[in-house]
């Protein structure tokens, strides 16, 4: 008996002591697992609103124009309709053409975050100066007809660090469903290559003209060679 006594007891002692480290151990923490970051969509670093009130779009980016794709988008407006900055930002350029090229007319580019522009051409008036800061929505000018424009629209723009891209992938509101029936064939059978930039895009008439007289001096110049030639032949 003393010995089975003995055994309880060590026994008793052993439980005890399992008993004394397991609740000095602390307990393990609910930590949840880690989740992968997801990249912000495009849409949701920019989102711009409309430049103006009413309108209809008449032609898209990457619209065919002849031989070359529309630039940016067109809409439809009356001379002097308001027009409004898409998004916040910092006005770059106010002014007749932008870097170099007068087709634009009065136009307005505002720098906005993340190495975006808008450009706003053929304006009629222009209401802001350059380094003024702008809100989305506010005030920047008149719809009108300057420059190269067969009539009176707004003429949109967007560039990605100098790169030209399309405006309807920031925009907030869907564009088809307010455009011309003659924008949307336009965009549908529109060309891939879209000139740039604006000093890409196209030359001025004296930079046209300048070329056109060199191509044709040069046409002279080979003309009277060979007339030369056969005559000495």
């Amino acid at each position: 008996m003393p010995k089975i006594t003995n055994i309880l007891l060590m026994a008793m002692l052993a439980a005890a002591n399992f008993m004394q480290t397991a609740a000095a151990m602390p307990e393990p923490l609910d930590i949840p697992p880690p989740q992968e970051e997801k990249e912000p969509k495009e849409s949701l670093l920019q989102q711009w609103r409309l430049p103006l009130e009413g309108g209809r779009v008449s032609s898209f980016f990457g619209a065919a124009r002849g031989r070359r794709a529309h630039g940016g988008i067109d809409f439809s407006v009356p001379h002097n309709t308001p027009v409004m900055a898409t998004n916040e930002g910092t006005v770059v350029a106010s002014g007749m053409g932008y870097l170099g090229d007068r087709k634009y007319g009065n136009v307005v580019v505002i720098e906005h975050e993340g190495g975006l522009r808008s450009l706003y051409a053929h304006l009629n008036k222009r209401n802001v100066s350059i380094g003024d800061t702008v809100a989305a929505g506010e005030l920047i000018g008149l719809s009108g007809a300057t420059g190269r424009a067969t009539g009176p629209h707004l003429h949109l723009e967007a560039y990605q660090d100098g790169t030209r891209i399309d405006p309807n992938r920031f925009m907030l509101a869907n564009l088809e469903d307010n455009a011309l029936p003659s924008a949307m064939n336009a965009k549908r059978t529109g060309v891939e290559e879209v000139p740039p930039a604006p000093h890409k895009a196209g030359k001025g008439r004296k930079a046209a003209r300048a070329d056109s007289d060199k191509t044709s001096k040069k046409k002279t110049q080979v003309a009277q060679k060979t007339s030369k030639s056969r005559k000495q032949a």
